[in-house]
Parts: C-alpha cells; structure tokens; sequence
C-alpha cells in the first residue's frame, strides 16, 4: 500500500436510492466544489495516513521523541511560572483608564491601613453580660504577640492610642468601667454620647451596630455589634501579616462566654489567603475525577479479561493529558503568561476534549473492514488515523480557534486562559497522533501475542479462551438493534424536532433575560470563615456605597473657581451619590475665605487670592491652622512647604448610594466619569474609586461574552467547512453547537446563575466542547454511502459509541465538584453539565435525525456502507469499541483478484452482494503458526495461535 487512497468506482455520492451506481451513465460528473472539497479532504486523508504508517512502524522512537520534546516544553514552567492573584489587575482591562488611575493615586495616596473585624452576634449585645464578653475577647486579641510584635507596636495611632472602634469606645475600654456597667447606664451612653471620649472623634452607634431595635427614638437593643482594629502596616509587611493570622487563629478558637452567640473575623490577609485555598482545598475533588476517568478507560477501551484489557493503553491517555498541560504551561510560561486562579479548570477541560479524542481514535480501529483488519499492522494504523484524524483536526482546530478569539480580549485573566488553553489543545491533538496512537500500536502488538494486559511479559497459553461475558458491548448492542433503528421512526424523528424547537424557544427567552452580576463573596468558599463574615457584614452593616474621590492635577487651581464650584454643585446632587457625601475642600476654602477676610488681608480681592500663589499660600494656612481646614490636610498634597507653595494632587471625596445590580454600578460609574469629563480634561481632573476597576469589568465583559462568542462560532462554522469540505453538513453541525450554546445560556439564566467572568469563560469553553459532539457525527456521516437512513445507523454504530463515551467521561471527571465550596468549581460544574447533556442531545439525537432528512452526499472517497439490521450482534460479533470488527460497515470496492466465490466468514450476512477476501487471503489450514489447525481471534481479526 502506497498510503493513497485508490481510485473509487464511483463519484463518492450515494445516488437517491442507495444504491451504488452500476455504470458511468448513472455517475454524476462533480461541480467544481465537490472537486475542491474532495481534493481538500484527500490531502487531509493521505497526510494523515501517512502518520500513522511511519508512527506504527517506529513506535518507541516516536514515545521517546514526544516526550523528549514535551519535556523541553516543560522546562519553561520550571523556569518562568509565575501566579497572580490580584483581582485589581487580572479582571481589568488592560487598557482601562482606571489602571492608570489606579497606580497614580495609589503613587500619592499610599494606603498603609490594614484591618481585622470582629463582629459579634447576640440576642442584644448591648446586655451587660454581652458587653463583658465582647470586652474579653478585645483583650485576646490585644495580647496576642507574634515574636516581639504585638497590636500595640503595629496599630494606627489616634489621639496617643491605638485606634480599635466599636462600642467599648464608649468606656475608653476600660475594663474597670466596663465590669461596672449595667444595662440602663449602657443604654443611655449608647443613645446620648455623641463624641468618642477616648479618641475625641464623632461617634455614631449605627456605625457600630447592627439590627437595631428603637423605642421612640432611642435604641433599645442590637442583634451585633463590629470591632475593628486599625494596622498601620510597616515597610516590612509580613510583620503585620503575621500578627494577622494569629488574630485569625484565636478567634477561630473562640471567645467562650453564652451571651455572645456567634463570633465572626475577617483580615487584610484574609482575602488572599482564601481566595488562593479554595483551589487547593479541592485538589482532592480534581484526583479523585481523574480516577474515575482511569477507571472509566479501563472498562470502556478494553475487555475485562486477562488479554484484552487496555489498562497500559488507558494509562498512556492520562499520560498524555498529562503531557499536555506541560506543554501548555511550560510554552506558556516562558512567553511571559501569568497562571490565575481560574486556570485550576484547565485539566478538566483537556481532560474533556483529551479523552474524547482518544476514544474516537480506538473507535476507528474497531470500525475498520475485515479487508482493512486483514492489512499488516502498519498498514492498519494508517487506515485507523485515515478516519480518525481528519475528525480530530476538525474538533481541535476550532478549539484552538474559539480560544484564539477569546485571547483577542481585553481582559488579562481571560487573555492568559484563553493562551494556556489554545496550547494545551494543540498538544493534545499532537499527542493524540503521535505518543498515544504509538502506545496504542504497542498494545495491539502485545494482545495479538496473546500477552497478559497488566504482566506484559506473561504469554498465555495457545488454548488461551477469554471468558464470554468479556466479548459483549451491550452499549453497541443497544445502539445497533435498538437505538439506530428508533431514532430513524417517523414519530420520533417529530418528536426530536418538536423538543428541540421547544427547547430553543424557550432557552432563548431565557438567554435574552440573563442577567449581569457580579460579587466579591462569591470567590470565598462558602463554608469558609470569610465568606461567612461577610454575609454576616452585609447583614448587619449594610452601609454605604462605594466611596470614590475626584482626583486634581496639573490644572490652575486659582482660575478654575467657577469650575470646582459646578463641580461641588452637579456632583452633589447627581442622583448615584448620597446626600452630603461630597466634602469639597474647595467650597470649604472659599467659604472660610468669606467669613474670616482678616485672615487673608492683602492677599484677596473680594474674598478670593489675588493670584496662584495667593491661593497656596492661604489654603496651606487653611489646612495647617483652621479647625475646618484640618479635616481636608489629607486630600492636599504640596509639592514643598516651604518658599513659594505649589498644589499637587488634591481630592474631593464622595459616596455612591448602595446598588442592588451591577447595571446600576456600571450607570452610576459613568454618569460620573461623564459629569467629571464634562467640566475638567482628563489630564486635569478623573474620577476614581477601588469599586470602579469592578464595575469596569462588568461593564465590558457583557459584549466581550457576545463579540467572543459571536467571532469563535464564524471561526468554528468556517474551520469545519474547510474540514468537513461539505457546506450542508458544515451548517448542520454549525446549528448543533448554536443551539447548544443557547440551551446553556437559557438554563443558567433558570438556575440563577449570570454573566460574569467566571461564566464567559465557561460559555467560551462551551464552544469548544459543543463541536466535538457534533462534529464527529457530521464527518463520519460523509465517509459512508448509501441512503441517507443507512448513513445514519453506520455512522451511530461506528461514531455513537466514541462520542457517548466522551461525554460521559467529561461528565465523570467533573461530577464531585458539584460538591465544591468554590464559586468557580460550582459555576464550572454547572454550566459543563449543561455543555455534555445538550451537546449529545444535539450530536446524537438531533443532529441524526437532521441527517436522515436532509443530510449531504458522501465523499468522493467513500467506500464503506451500512451492511444491515440482521447481523447477529450476540457471540461475539458485535462492533464495538472494544475490540472487533464494525460489522455494520463493508467496503463498496472490489480487490478483482477472486473470480471464484469464497466461503463467507460466519458473520458475513449481506446476500445482495458475493463476499470479496482481502487481497493476502489464505485458507485458514494455511495460516503459519497453525496449532491443530486452530486459531484464535484477537482484535477482531484471525491470528494464527503460537506454539
């Protein structure tokens, strides 16, 4: 064999009954279409033949190469990986404005307080006894020491003590005082002290606790009750961090007492700290998924007995999975991408599309011919990847290319996902081909020899009988004698299509009504410690909005009066910031200017500084010496204090009112973005705020969802037109994975779930997994001829099992993170639960019911057809994946050696046509290594049994 496919007798299309045509009369000359498509799906046949030849003929050199060159790959893993955690940085666009803003006012406004909250929950923490305990648990933490760190030597000051508030404020905690109190001197401190006595700040009981009960009035009780401590972090920060965790620590121990009956804590730290472990924390839930595949691969590649398992063969699959994620990280990592949290899904997804593609490839073994069984071994191989590749390439190329469009993003973490994964798939599909067909070749080699599966040196003896509930499929079986033939009755090819219609409809209301959200919390675990504290804090102590600031530089502050005063004006009353949250040093200056002129004599006209430098030098005085000038001495910053003053940066500080979505984030965002731009250039004035990076990416990540998943489903229609080389049967397939994706997005709206980051990335990998399913079925339907109801079982028979057992691998491997903690896992697991159950709807239900109506013809090329429904699929002669021959499919050419008729083998069943031999047929008596004239079959094909 010369790896070029022979000439067929016919044009490769199927006439309308079926039949193949007896005549060149009755053969239609192609169009120039079918001609490109045949010569496109040649080249891709040939090529991939020719691999699978030269694999098998070198198997060892072809494993030691491959992982020679994957270990090379890895290298750049060991050298260059880097992990990222910050969500400030890895969720924003990378060019938003606000990245830029961010670091600016982080560069003039370094923020060095860092935090630890306790909040106390009691029936009425403002009880005596509940007072006492709270106070107990203020002084654990106080005397925690971490080496020669204690809170005392690393607290924010305020007025010459170290700042802590809560309720205690009021008794300056004092535990003398404090043991004292009874309730009716707690209740009238609460309600009509005003004034911090020990910090001499004001004071508010609202800031302090929550769920409060009011008699008039007056507060009569509270459900909580917070406490903060302030860190002011050294340049050494691991100093603080380690007195964090201490806190941590002791609180999780817990305070004692009965009047207080809940204690949560929350730190700084802890945000990382969790974040970064509920991955780790369900490192078990991802080993024990890739057990069940192992498993899995066990029982469906091979047969339970001693020769025929495949459990060297299913070890190499993982192997290979396993290779390709070096191969990923280490490319990866050496052009510089950073690993972030949600690469933890990475192997599940190479998982998925890793095992799919492995079963397709000992699928198209088992669905040789008996004349392509009866080739040399190398010979086999490259009919094997002859009908395998092209299927894998169609599937892994638009992969590639639905995660090369999501790395056109903006977003940072989808940007490095989408890059780990586009290599990851590229080394699965070079793997596929190469390492796992070479240890595949290797394993024929050893069932042929009748060697044991798990003791490869063990050879069993000649008489050797596999037991006979190891030669059964019943999964073939079933699709064979019963599932091909149902789904191809008229009533339930309508019934497909009225469920599918329905489906669509109402998923696409739903997909129309998904909504945008987004929370912080969700990233914690949910039975963790912060998650917890925070549910309990947005109970409690809802509080404000988001606090932001707009920020002032290079501008005249002394000529741009009228503007900061429009500015105090709009932004005052802008209906997304809270009534008399704007603190404006500019009216405040301007107003001191007018009630104190003795102040600013000779420097003023009018009540306003002569010129700029008037202006510095009275708002300096203002914010140095004034009691309402002080409070804004930390939004000012000068670039000297001494000599002639100038203005640097300033700020005016705001509050936005609290929202309830994340469209109304993203309006009140750019209102005030807006009514800044309106008044000031950006280079003069911008509005910023830590919640602003947020709402920034839940603004883009809407249309970044539709613009990837617009661009990867063009990519995945043309990539499988130029594959497939049939328009009809590209659209078809197109379809399926559509409707897929809509199916999806319609239920996550249904179980609660919505677009966020976590989400895209999921729908984006949705694309990838939705055109396995359907792909396979639409290429293998064009490699068969006959009427479109015969294409239709062989393909079921042949591709049915390969793509069932993908899905259900997938499945396997995610299925305990349904009992994750972690909003990614979870969100992962749902929307990739969605993915399999319509994705082989539509692949194995939809898809050939479509076909069966309107399904394309056959390639020129083809040369296999349905054989019949009356073969007997018990004894040992059904196709499978395990094992045996396909026997719904034969050949449609004739070798033209034998003019004279040969005896059938046993499970040929087709009368209409004489039973032709392959070309190195021998009589079985014949056959070297004949032991009594008896033989064995191993691999579906009859091997001489050694002496």
């Amino acid at each position: 064999m010369n790896g070029h496919p022979e000439k067929p007798e016919m044009n490769g299309h199927a006439s309308s009954n079926g039949r193949v045509p007896s005549s060149k009369d009755d053969e239609k000359k192609p169009n120039i279409l079918q001609r490109i498509a045949n010569k496109i799906i040649w080249f891709f046949e040939t090529g991939f033949e020719k691999i699978g030849v030269f694999v098998s003929t070198h198997p060892w050199k072809t494993i030691l190469i491959s992982v020679i060159i994957t270990g090379l790959f890895c290298i750049g893993a060991g050298v260059n990986f880097t992990e990222t955690n910050d969500n400030s940085v890895i969720w924003v666009p990378a060019d938003s404005d606000f990245l830029a803003h961010k670091r600016y006012v982080e560069s003039v406004y370094p923020s060095t307080t860092r935090f630890f909250y306790l909040i106390f929950v009691s029936s009425n923490v403002m009880s005596a006894a509940a007072i006492k305990e709270i106070y107990n648990a203020y002084d654990a933490i106080m005397n925690i020491n971490s080496g020669s760190t204690n809170f005392s030597s690393i607290c924010l000051m305020s007025g010459g003590n170290c700042l802590v508030t809560s309720v205690l404020e009021l008794w300056s905690y004092d535990s003398g005082t404090i043991s004292g109190l009874s309730d009716g001197t707690i209740l009238t401190d609460v309600n009509n002290i005003t004034t911090s006595p020990m910090y001499k700040s004001p004071w508010e009981a609202t800031k302090v606790l929550g769920e409060r009960s009011m008699s008039g009035s007056t507060i009569s009780s509270a459900k909580a009750a917070i406490m903060t401590f302030y860190i002011n972090t050294p340049d050494d920060k691991s100093i603080a961090e380690a007195w964090e965790q201490l806190a941590l620590d002791r609180a999780a121990q817990g305070f004692g007492g009965i009047d207080i009956h809940k204690t949560y804590y929350f730190a700084t730290r802890s945000r990382s700290d969790e974040a970064g472990d509920t991955i780790r924390k369900d490192v078990n839930l991802l080993s024990v998924g890739y057990l069940l595949v192992i498993i899995y691969l066990f029982i469906v590649f091979g047969r339970l007995n001693c020769v025929e398992q495949r459990v060297g063969l299913s070890l190499a699959g993982i192997i290979v999975i396993g290779m390709s994620l070096g191969f990923s990280f280490g490319l990866s990592s050496a052009a510089g991408w950073e690993y972030g949290p949600l690469h933890s899904i990475l192997p599940f997804l190479l998982l998925g599309i890793g095992v799919d593609d492995m079963f397709v490839v000992v699928g198209s073994y088992q669905s040789l011919s008996h004349h392509e069984l009866s080739l040399p071994l190398t010979q086999r191989m490259g009919k094997l990847l002859r009908h395998a590749g092209v299927s894998i390439l169609v599937t892994s190329v638009t992969d590639i290319l639905a995660f090369g469009i999501g790395a056109t993003t903006t977003l940072p973490a989808l940007k490095s996902f989408c890059i780990f994964s586009c290599l990851g798939i590229l080394g699965l599909f070079s793997l596929s081909i190469t390492f796992f067909l070479a240890c595949f070749t290797l394993d024929i080699q050893r069932t042929e020899q009748g060697r044991n599966a798990c003791i490869c040196c063990y050879k069993h003896k000649p008489d050797y009988k596999p037991n006979k509930c190891s030669q059964r499929n019943n999964f073939n079986i079933f699709l064979r004698k019963y599932y091909s033939k149902l789904i191809l009755k008229l009533p339930v090819k309508i019934v497909v299509v009225v469920i599918s219609v329905g489906l669509l409809g109402l998923n696409i209301w739903g997909f129309a009504n998904l909504k945008q959200d987004y929370n912080d919390n969700w990233f914690f675990p949910s039975d963790s410690y912060a998650h917890e504290f925070n549910e309990m804090k947005d109970k409690y102590f809802p509080g404000g909005g988001a606090i932001g600031g707009v920020y002032c530089k290079n501008i005249d502050y002394h000529g741009s009066r009228s503007r900061f005063e429009l500015l105090n004006t709009t932004l005052s009353s802008n209906q997304y910031i809270t009534n008399g949250s704007v603190d404006s040093w500019f009216k405040s200056y301007t107003d001191w200017l007018d009630t104190s002129p003795a102040a600013a004599s000779g420097k003023t006209t009018n009540n306003y500084p002569n010129s700029e430098n008037d202006f510095a030098d009275l708002l300096y005085t203002f914010v140095t010496t004034e009691v309402t000038g002080k409070r804004h001495a930390r939004y000012i910053k000068f670039l000297n204090s001494t000599g002639t003053l100038d203005i640097g940066t300033t700020n005016i500080p705001y509050q936005h009112i609290a929202f309830d979505t994340a469209a109304e984030e993203i309006v009140a965002m750019d209102s005030v973005v807006d009514l800044v731009k309106g008044i000031f250039s950006e280079s003069e004035c911008f509005p910023y705020a830590r919640f602003y990076l947020q709402w920034q990416t839940n603004k883009v990540i809407k249309n970044e969802l539709y613009r990837n998943l617009g661009l990867a489903a063009a990519c995945v229609f043309v990539v499988t037109l130029v594959l497939i080389a049939n328009l009809w049967s590209s659209l078809l397939v197109f379809s399926c994975v559509i409707m897929t994706l809509v199916d999806v997005a319609g239920i996550m709206h249904l179980w609660g779930l919505s677009i966020n980051i976590v989400s895209c990335i999921n729908l984006v990998i949705a694309i990838g997994l939705a055109v396995d399913y359907s792909a396979h079925i639409g290429h293998c339907f064009m490699t068969f001829v006959g009427d479109r109801n015969e294409r239709v079982k062989a393909t079921l028979v042949e591709m049915g099992n390969p793509v069932f057992s993908g899905g259900f691998s997938t499945f396997l491997a995610f299925i305990l993170l349904a009992a994750s903690k972690s909003y990614v896992f979870t969100t992962f697991f749902q929307i990739f639960f969605l993915v399999v159950i319509f994705g082989l709807f539509h692949g194995l239900v939809y898809l050939p019911v479509l076909l069966s109506w309107i399904g394309p013809s056959a390639y020129s090329t083809a040369d296999r057809r349905y054989k019949g429904d009356d073969v007997d699929l018990d004894n040992n002669k059904s196709s499978s994946l395990q094992g045996h021959d396909n026997l719904a499919m034969k050949s449609t050419k004739s070798n033209g050696h034998h003019s004279v008729p040969i005896e059938p083998p046993p499970d040929y069943s087709n009368t209409d046509l004489p039973y032709i031999p392959p070309p190195d047929y021998t009589p079985p008596s014949q056959h070297k290594g004949m032991a009594n004239g008896k033989a064995h079959i191993a691999n579906g094909r009859i091997t001489p049994v050694s002496s």
